[in-house]
């Protein structure tokens, strides 16, 4: 009963004293807001991030890295991994995982009927470095690893490569191309794939708007691509290799697959192993920093509180000193220490809880402005539209918890002197008190 008398004399001095009341919370309604608006921006931030990478593909990625014994020694080139293991590898795990690495295969152009000069850049790879670049299919099928092994002069093109090349409507899959590579002899090549264009995510644009100035990759066979460039030689042995994995797997999964293949490759060599990196890791640990820094902004924002509570005393000071002669009556007819000292923490941490409730509204209204500032800057522009989608706010449930809590721990402490003071009155001293 004494609790909810309490609750009921300090919302009564609270209302009494509105603009009083409202400006001793301001401070904490500042330190409550910048760490909710902290913590929510945090969580989206690591949450856009996150899915990102899911909506890219860029999470089934995953490498397996020559790793010797010794830190300090470089390995002999022949104890790399060799294109006979990734073969072993794939035909072990048919449809589970793809090859994913590149190699550039330098600058080609050919001449439209226009008779016009298109100009592109050959990257030779694989199924998987599709997905390493985020490339989406638009129609035909991606460059296979099958393709490198029986060295096909396939090539996937542009959407931008057809409009530059093509004439309107005209099916580009399955034509014949002459392409002349680093300004040797014409290669001819077949195209059975279109992939759409985007500057961001495969970076060969050359700043200039005019679509037809604009230079694209090709992809083709990883093999193809090393001959071009003439590394062929080098490029069966790889110190780090990339890899995709379906998503019938989870990460730990090919992750154990791959340990388990290459760690048995490499038993018979000396002072050599593997070492298997999933970007899910990557993400976790980027994941965490985002976290790490958002605690540590958070817990600066917060330090603001300390101002706001010096600003609860203050004012608890002031209402003690101005209702002397009621504690004066209140203690003459009994009432005891506890009962004066409760009611005045009481409206301290009431005065504080409202201020923290406030700093919360006003810190989720900051995040879904910057929310609709971001969308409206994203949505834009259609090449981070592509690789951002929409940005939706995620408020921290833990950090709305904890500044309530911080709230009330504020209102106890900061109220607790006054209080103090209060209980500790003379009652013949308070009712002389003019």
């Amino acid at each position: 009963m004494k609790f909810w008398e309490n609750l009921k004399m300090a919302l009564s001095s609270i209302w009494s004293n509105k603009m009083r009341s409202l400006l001793t919370m301001l401070g904490i309604i500042i330190g409550i807001s910048a760490v909710i608006t902290i913590t929510t921006l945090g969580n989206t931030l690591s949450s856009t991030f996150s899915n990102t990478f899911q909506n890219l593909g860029a999470s089934n990625l995953m490498e397996v890295i020559v790793a010797p014994d010794n830190p300090d020694e470089e390995p002999d080139v022949e104890d790399w991994i060799t294109m006979d293991m990734i073969k072993g590898f794939l035909d072990k795990y048919p449809g589970e995982f793809y090859f994913g690495q590149d190699v550039q295969g330098g600058e080609g152009n050919l001449i439209n009927s226009q008779k016009q000069t298109v100009n592109v850049s050959l990257t030779g790879g694989a199924e998987g470095t599709f997905d390493y670049y985020s490339v989406k299919m638009l129609s035909g099928r991606k460059i296979s690893f099958r393709d490198s092994l029986e060295d096909r002069h396939t090539c996937v093109v542009s959407d931008v490569f057809v409009k530059q090349y093509f004439k309107d409507n005209e099916e580009p899959i399955g034509q014949e191309i002459s392409l002349t590579v680093n300004e040797s002899l014409p290669v001819e090549f077949t195209i059975v794939g279109v992939y759409k264009y985007n500057e961001m995510l495969q970076g060969m644009g050359t700043g200039n708007t005019k679509e037809e100035d604009i230079k694209t990759p090709m992809y083709i066979p990883y093999t193809i691509a090393s001959e071009l460039s003439g590394t062929s030689d080098y490029d069966e042995y790889f110190y780090y290799c990339v890899f995709t994995f379906d998503n019938s797997l989870t990460p730990s999964e090919a992750q154990s697959k791959m340990e388990s293949y290459f760690n048995e490759q490499y038993e018979q060599i000396k002072g050599c192993g593997v070492r298997v990196v999933t970007n899910e890791q990557v993400m976790k640990v980027m994941s965490s920093a985002i976290s790490i820094l958002t605690v540590i902004i958070s817990v600066i924002a917060a330090l603001s509180l300390l101002v706001g509570g010096v600003g609860v005393m203050n004012i608890m000071l002031v209402s003690v000193t101005e209702r002397t002669r009621e504690i004066g009556i209140r203690k003459a007819l009994g009432a005891k220490k506890s009962t004066i000292k409760s009611q005045f923490v009481t409206e301290a941490i009431i005065i504080c809880l409202i201020g923290g409730i406030i700093g919360i509204i006003v810190g989720l209204l900051n995040g879904e402005i910057v929310a609709v500032i971001a969308n409206s800057v994203i949505q834009s522009d259609p090449t981070y539209a592509d690789l951002l989608g929409n940005v939706s706010i995620t408020p921290s449930i833990g950090g709305i918890v904890i500044s309530l809590i911080f709230s009330t721990l504020t209102g106890i402490f900061f109220g607790l002197y006054p209080a103090g003071k209060a209980a500790k009155m003379d009652p013949i001293d308070a009712l002389r008190y003019e």
